[in-house]
């Protein structure tokens, strides 16, 4: 049986998820010799990284107050 998380892990994890997903689109970027794919694989990059920021920004000003 699995283990639950806390949330605090469960941040972790949605942050992490969205730094492998962005690193997996610029891989796949810089593999397409289309530019249209290319370009659509730098957007959902960017996209994922804006994401990640917003959760840690979230992360930080929920468990890292005391810091």
């Amino acid at each position: 049986m699995a283990s639950e998380l806390t949330l605090e892990e469960a941040w972790r994890l949605a942050i992490a998820k969205e730094r492998e997903s962005r690193e997996l689109y610029e891989r796949l970027a810089v593999l397409c010799a289309d530019s249209a794919t290319r370009g659509l694989f730098q957007f959902l990059a960017r996209e994922e990284d804006r994401h990640e920021q917003v959760l840690q920004d979230e992360f930080d000003r929920a468990f890292m107050q005391d810091m």
